[in-house]
């Protein structure tokens, strides 16, 4: 438990301590995009301390209207 608060280097970046924060899918996402809601859910992991967030799940697509499910963030 000690090494959980050390900071952890991988390659060239440097994290302020092992918090880990898995990606999540929440389903909030409008017509794919990320949007405040996410910001203020993410930054809320940010502000406690949290060395490294993982956003949730992409669907990498050409098509708009495919994606993982509805709600869920997408690249084109």
């Amino acid at each position: 438990m000690a090494r959980l608060f050390e900071s952890l280097t991988l390659k060239s970046v440097t994290t302020r301590n092992r918090v880990v924060i898995s990606p999540m899918c929440q389903y909030s996402a409008k017509e794919g995009l990320a949007n405040d809601w996410h910001f203020a859910h993410l930054s809320t992991f940010a502000l406690g301390g949290a060395g490294i967030i993982f956003t949730e799940a992409a669907f990498i697509s050409s098509s708009a209207t495919q994606r993982i499910g509805n709600g869920n963030t997408k690249f084109r």
